[in-house]
């Protein structure tokens, strides 16, 4: 063959080639993506290194969902952001914004829930616990729900404990100064225990980071009331009991649901001064949900079971919808979903998206809640 015409025909089999092979990429760029190859997005906004139970079990439940065949064919991804004061307005926007987030898990204190609530536009599945985070005189934050039961609930059965129980009269309480959870439990606690007959007969504050306790302990001292309520978190909570009993202090110690951490435990070297007392709890109530977390994490806790409720729930509703290209579809297939059974059972949601279900007073062993048998759950009115 005349080298020339061979040279010319090699050139046009090569264009001809990259042409069919371009075409083909082409082709395949249109093909749209199976529904195994599509994500579920979903963010996760929790503390670290405490508290971390709430994203563990979110995990939890994914791995299960995702065995099973995740979400409407699709496997669900949990994108992780930490919680601090600081930045978790940007955290949520982000996750919203850029991450393309179908909802947001967390975050867990109550400080920060009120902060994004406003700027919402997704479903918000709270592990914080207050109440008013979800109906905000001036907000509707109508994207927001709590999903473990509110600091009201808790604090009247705290309430109703100490009177009724315990056979106690009179109440102290120390809180972090303002800190949203905090004064929302002391809130509701003081007016369920007066309604009740009993009286607050002193009433301190401290600083966020605060590790000396000295002036709070001298005012409620002077008064030694029956039972003494810490509505805050380790390592402050701990730290009171203690200085408290070194200033022989005989008060009872009694708390909310804010103790439920490994710090409890871990904050003395002697756990005496923790032990012996109560506090609300959430505990989970499903067999099947303790054995699965247990095996993958060690010990369980109520957070844990508000990590995992709220993941279920959230798929239940966009399995429910159909689609998860909706957020305010979503958001009202949550209000609708009605006697839920997963780490807890939730009855149902009330006008302000909160959760219809019992919670629990607890008795400190070794710095871990543990259930008294003379103390059982509130049912929910």
């Amino acid at each position: 063959m005349n080298t020339k015409i061979f040279r010319v025909a090699l050139c046009v089999q090569l264009a001809l080639s990259v042409a069919w092979l371009s075409g083909c990429e082409k082709m395949m760029d249109m093909v749209p993506p199976t529904d195994a190859e599509i994500a579920l997005k979903v963010g996760l906004i929790h503390p670290e290194p405490n508290y971390t139970s709430f994203g563990k079990g979110a995990e939890l439940a994914r791995d299960e969902i995702n065995a099973a065949g995740g979400v409407l064919g699709m496997q669900v991804e949990l994108i992780f952001k930490q919680e601090t004061t600081d930045t978790v307005v940007q955290a949520a926007t982000d996750l919203v914004e850029v991450e393309k987030v179908v909802a947001i898990l967390g975050p867990l204190f109550s400080s920060h829930a009120v902060k994004v609530g406003p700027i919402a536009s997704v479903p918000v599945l709270l592990g914080a616990t207050r109440a008013e985070v979800t109906a905000d005189e001036t907000d509707p934050n109508d994207f927001m729900f709590l999903i473990a039961g509110s600091n009201v609930l808790q604090a009247k059965l705290l309430a109703k404990v100490v009177k009724e129980t315990l056979m106690k009269d009179t109440a102290g309480m120390i809180w972090q100064n303002m800190d949203v959870y905090s004064e929302g439990f002391v809130e509701s606690f003081k007016s369920s225990f007066e309604e009740l007959g009993g009286m607050v007969v002193v009433e301190q504050t401290y600083e966020s980071g605060e590790t000396m306790f000295e002036s709070q302990l001298i005012a409620v001292k002077e008064v030694t009331p029956d039972v003494l309520l810490l509505a805050s978190f380790p390592p402050a909570n701990p730290l009171i009991m203690k200085q408290a009993r070194d200033m022989k202090i005989t008060s009872e110690f009694i708390g909310s649901d804010g103790w439920d951490d490994q710090l409890m435990s871990t904050t003395l070297d002697d756990n005496a001064p923790v032990d012996g007392h109560y506090c609300t709890n959430l505990d989970p109530d499903a067999v099947d949900f303790n054995s699965a977390y247990m095996e993958k994490y060690g010990s369980v806790d109520g957070i844990a079971a508000t990590g995992y409720d709220a993941m279920r729930i959230l798929t239940m509703a966009i399995e429910m919808v159909g689609s998860a290209d909706d957020p305010i579809a979503i958001r009202d297939a949550i209000t609708t979903i009605t006697d839920y059974e997963g780490a807890t059972t939730i009855l149902g949601f009330d006008e302000n998206r909160n959760p219809v279900k019992s919670v629990g007073v607890r008795e400190i062993t070794d710095g871990i809640p543990h259930a008294p048998e003379e103390i059982t759950e509130a049912e929910p009115e």
